[in-house]
């Protein structure tokens, strides 16, 4: 039985070729060029769901297309998606079409370098991987540092459990790590709830930090500002300081006041080192 011959839509010319998922007749000729494969490019389902954070149900609104698996031929077949509707997916879902690129399991100075070159990608990287980075940079600034669970799963309000290595006087940190894959402040909300874990009766916690990898809300921030107590944050301007081993200087000593009145008249300065003295002069 002879193919039905159609008509390319992008040329014109006979063609027996339909492409599955789009169903359109696209010739060998056209298929081959860059631009055409990028517009009708595929994705498995495998990389819907790990790059852009999509899970069944959300690909369940679009079609797909079954193939031989190409290694295993004794599994299931793959399923392949169509590349731009699993990018309107994700924008309509998070906010952005851009996939999580780069895994950042070894931290080593090559991709330490990458994410200094463009604050952004930040965003791009996994919240897993976002989590890890901040726990070692913990450990760069002489924590001991234990995560808590997986992402999203049940942990308390606490992502990171840390204890300073060498102290006389040790402390126990509780880190909550808020990953945003857009440009997203983290609110006062988040920061109420870090001061509850914090500070309720039966908390082995004796102080709260939360890391962002944006920013932080005017509210959050005055919030933080009336409980520094008990509370830190540590935002994407902290995070660039961090990536370069800068975690000693005056940033890091700003919910610390200059002096302190002990009793009426009795003022006292607050000791600190030379570089934070220094830097708190100038």
């Amino acid at each position: 039985m002879t193919n039905l011959k159609h008509y390319c839509i992008k040329c014109g010319n006979k063609t027996t070729r339909i492409q599955p998922i789009v169903n359109l007749p696209i010739c060998k000729n056209c298929w081959s060029k860059d631009e055409l494969k990028k517009e009708y490019a595929y994705i498995t389902k495998t990389r819907a769901k790990s790059e852009f954070r999509l899970n069944d149900k959300d690909l369940n609104k679009v079609s797909s297309f079954e193939v031989k698996n190409p290694i295993f031929a004794t599994s299931y077949p793959m399923k392949l998606y169509l590349l731009t509707e699993i990018e309107i997916l994700s924008n309509s879902k998070w906010g952005s079409t851009e996939p999580y690129v780069v895994e950042l399991l070894n931290f080593t100075p090559e991709k330490v370098n990458w994410l200094l070159n463009d604050l952004n990608r930040f965003k791009k990287i996994t919240p897993e991987d976002f989590q890890y980075l901040i726990a070692e940079r913990l450990e760069k600034m002489n924590f001991n540092v234990q995560l808590v669970g997986e992402i999203n799963s049940k942990d308390g309000g606490i992502d990171i459990v840390a204890t300073p290595k060498e102290s006389s006087f040790p402390f126990l940190l509780g880190v909550q790590v808020k990953h945003h894959k857009i440009e997203k402040s983290t609110g006062s909300s988040e920061v109420r709830d870090l001061l509850g874990t914090i500070s309720s009766t039966q908390s082995p916690f004796h102080m709260g930090m939360i890391v962002t990898n944006t920013s932080f809300s005017p509210d959050a921030k005055w919030f933080a500002e009336r409980n520094k107590k008990l509370l830190r944050l540590r935002d994407l301007n902290d995070l660039q300081r961090w990536l370069k081993n800068d975690f000693n200087n005056e940033n890091d000593w700003k919910e610390i006041p200059v002096e302190i009145e002990l009793t009426n008249g009795v003022t006292i300065q607050i000791p600190t080192n030379s570089i934070i003295s220094d830097a708190r002069q100038k």
